[in-house]
């Protein structure tokens, strides 16, 4: 059956190039659009994604949303104590980096300088061991002209802050990611001798239970995610794209394979009549189809990584292996099925009518 199938196939180069070749372009566009969505989650989300976090626990006023959420200093230390909760501030900024006259939109997250939210140095120094008003920040700071021991001005609280090191996979609302302290937190954006939080943040499953702090809900961390503004709209339009493309590769193959089949019906009623039954020519036909699929989402998927080399940094652009396997056996599912359909044709296959038109 395979040796009969690999056999057609290299007779018949043109047609099953044909079909390869729309495979492939299908395949390469999925895993394209997936490592788009894939990194522009990332750029989205990924400090919260790669933190330290278990649930995070809102005000259930602010809809899920981290940045509505406020809890007071004193519940968020409160909880800190007895719970072993870490507080998160998070509010977006814009500074500005004197030496080269330039402004910077930065997302500051506060956290214990010695608590579980501090992110991995990269380069520099941890908040623990740096001045006051120091902040480590995502390197993606370096593409701007930013290095460390520069200087951040914000203008309205009116503070200078220090870049003391750099840590990676750290961006919120597309924007990167300054830790700083609680210290500094306060500082930055106590207003009235008031301080607020956002979250508070269990590390551990255990510790996300009860209500530490009175009008608020619990939340997993991919729940936070979706909530992020622009996070849902932008994955939900991309994954639509991938759905229609996935249903219209299937319209073309099960065409392609239905009109390869039709061409054939003589050479089927004529293979039926020395014997081969429907099962066998059928299992070539998905043999075809198997082997098509694999080749060209192989190829497609080195595509995909070699995309990673080719578009500019400022493109966010991941591909995830375990997506991609997952897409690849979606176009697979999908080419067996335009084999099967296309396999109504071999059943039509009139053994008697073949050998008559033969002769």
């Amino acid at each position: 059956m395979l040796s009969l199938s690999i056999k057609e196939m290299k007779f018949f180069k043109l047609k099953y190039l044909l079909v390869a070749f729309i495979l492939f372009f299908t395949a390469s566009l999925v895993f394209i659009i997936n490592g788009l969505a894939n990194g522009l989650s990332l750029d989205n989300a990924s400090s919260v994604k790669n933190m330290n976090a278990d649930s995070f626990y809102m005000k259930t006023d602010a809809e899920q949303r981290l940045d509505r959420s406020k809890i007071s200093e004193a519940e968020a230390l409160q909880a800190q104590s007895k719970h072993g909760l870490e507080p998160l501030g998070v509010q977006m900024f814009s500074l500005k980096e004197k030496a080269h006259d330039q402004t910077i939109d930065l997302t500051f997250m506060g956290i214990r300088e010695e608590g579980e939210l501090h992110p991995k140095i990269l380069e520099g120094q941890t908040l623990k061991k740096a001045d006051p008003l120091s902040i480590v920040a995502d390197q993606s700071l370096k593409e701007e002209g930013i290095k460390l021991g520069d200087k951040l001005y914000e203008e309205t609280s009116g503070l200078t802050f220090t870049v003391v090191g750099f840590t990676n996979g750290q961006t919120y609302s597309h924007t990167p990611v300054a830790f700083i302290n609680s210290k500094s937190w306060a500082q930055l954006t106590g207003r009235n001798n008031k301080v607020y939080y956002n979250a508070l943040v269990a590390t551990a499953e255990e510790q996300a239970t009860g209500k530490p702090v009175k009008d608020g809900q619990w939340l997993l961390k991919e729940e936070v995610m979706k909530s992020i503004p622009g996070f849902e709209a932008e994955q939900s339009s991309l994954y639509m794209m991938l759905g229609f493309l996935l249903v219209i590769t299937v319209f073309i193959l099960t065409a392609f394979f239905y009109i390869i089949t039709g061409q054939k019906m003589n050479q089927f009623g004529i293979l039926k009549a020395i014997g081969s039954k429907n099962s066998f020519l059928i299992g070539t036909t998905i043999i075809q189809a198997l082997l098509l699929s694999i080749i060209s989402s192989g190829l497609a998927t080195g595509l995909a990584i070699f995309m990673t080399t080719l578009l500019p940094e400022g493109i966010p652009y991941v591909i995830d292996m375990t997506n991609t396997i997952m897409l690849a056996g979606i176009l697979l599912a999908v080419a067996l099925i335009g084999a099967l359909i296309s396999s109504f044709n071999i059943v039509q296959a009139d053994p008697i009518e073949a050998m008559g038109r033969v002769e």
